[in-house]
């Protein structure tokens, strides 16, 4: 069974690290593949590719826009990305450099990108940012977002095709419901599903939307949404879910929806991250809990199989101010980064028998 090692992987001092601004042109488009596209090269008979690294980083919920009622006040994020000259590259400015340096990253995508002006019933909250917010992602260095969460429809049918197709012209992937994102990263194929998970009647699905992709020499990560909003504490579903998707074959489990940090369990040598807690998130301009995490893992092939090989934990707090919410960011270091580390450590104990030592790992 793997030992958690924590850390925030960049420098050391008290304090947030500002991660620097680069620009866009450094941050490469993803590539779409078919889901067949690569076969396994003993099923093929051709000698094994040789040996690859792919790193995976997760980030939690962002709503690049807020509730269309009080889209205009002040504070909320628009007047936010106005204050800052409309620049795309601001809401990740922070931990550009630390999503630069993986393979793929993901994230959920709480909201719409849409121009609708006709959201649905029933719903206390509408999320909603201009489709030219996608280009946030892009210049962020964000691969793929989830799309199955309780917002994505806060504008109805019309709404969720406005977003996909706003992801889709920047070049950012989506997966959840009937979506699967599917690329090629260094030779290796990597799916991307997603899911809503308040229901057991899920289970059935996950595990045969799993199953129908895995293969030894593959990887398949499953984001859900799930949960209780500001409860640390995980519920039954979500373990029964998680579990699910790992016995199906699953990589990685990635949760979010509960808008606080949860625990991380070890389940037959995989993770299922409970919840991240947010992230660029424009749905609350002053969110009780800042912190967050950004959790890295890294798969290595060889011979035709593929393993987790490491992994980190770096905190982050959702905004660079501690007193309010600016919608960018940052990554933790001294006594602010121990604190959330600390309190990883204590939601994950009791969660299995993996040990959880809060050891930060050198910069690299």
């Amino acid at each position: 069974m793997l030992a958690l090692l924590v850390g925030a992987g960049c420098g050391h001092g008290a304090g947030p690290v500002d991660a620097g601004l680069p620009t866009a042109a450094s941050v490469a488009a993803p590539v779409s593949v078919p889901a067949k596209a690569s076969a396994s090269a003993s099923a093929a008979g051709i000698e094994a590719p040789s040996p690859v690294t792919v790193r995976i980083s997760g980030v939690g919920d962002c709503t690049l826009g807020g509730d269309s009622k009080s889209a205009s006040a002040q504070g909320a994020f628009d007047a936010v990305m106005a204050a800052h000259g409309g620049d795309l590259r601001y809401p990740f400015s922070g931990v550009l450099q630390l999503l630069q340096d993986d393979d793929v990253t993901i994230a959920n995508l709480e909201g719409t990108l849409t121009a609708s002006f006709e959201p649905a019933e029933d719903v206390p909250f509408h999320f909603r940012g201009r489709p030219e917010y996608a280009a946030i992602l892009r210049e962020g260095s964000v691969e793929v977002v989830n799309l199955a969460n309780n917002h994505s429809h806060d504008f109805g049918g019309k709404g969720y095709l406005d977003t996909r197709r706003a992801l889709r012209e920047v070049g950012v992937g989506a997966a959840g419901y009937d979506l699967v994102d599917t690329r090629i990263v260094k030779g290796v194929e990597v799916h991307n599903l997603g899911f809503t998970g308040g229901d057991p009647v899920m289970i059935a699905r996950v595990r045969s939307a799993v199953a129908a992709r895995k293969r030894p020499d593959n990887l398949v990560i499953v984001s859900f949404h799930w949960g209780l909003e500001g409860v640390h504490e995980i519920i039954d579903v979500q373990r029964a879910l998680g579990r699910a998707a790992i016995d199906a074959g699953a990589d990685l489990v990635l949760g979010t929806h509960p808008h606080v940090i949860q625990g991380i369990e070890t389940y037959r040598g995989r993770r299922i991250v409970y919840s991240l807690g947010n992230f660029v998130f424009g749905g609350n301009v002053d969110p009780k809990d800042r912190e967050a995490i950004v959790y890295r893992a890294s798969f290595r092939r060889e011979g035709g199989l593929i393993a987790p090989s490491s992994e980190e934990i770096v905190p982050v707090r959702v905004s660079t101010s501690a007193e309010r919410n600016d919608f960018r960011p940052v990554v933790l270091a001294g006594a602010e980064r121990d604190h959330t580390l600390a309190r990883v450590a204590e939601y994950s104990e009791g969660l299995d028998g993996a040990t959880i030592r809060n050891k930060a790992l050198r910069p690299r």
